[in-house]
């Protein structure tokens, strides 16, 4: 894997998790899990 991808990777990582993140602070727990499950079946 090109060390360029790796760091497209990681980035994209770190936006998401930091997403994450912040819609935490924002709804309940129950919730985000919920959405992601969601997000991920379909």
């Amino acid at each position: 894997m090109p060390l360029s991808q790796i760091g497209s990777y990681s980035h994209t990582y770190i936006g998401v998790t930091y997403r994450c993140q912040r819609i935490k602070r924002g709804l309940s727990h129950a919730h985000i899990s919920e959405s992601y499950v969601m997000t991920y079946v379909s």
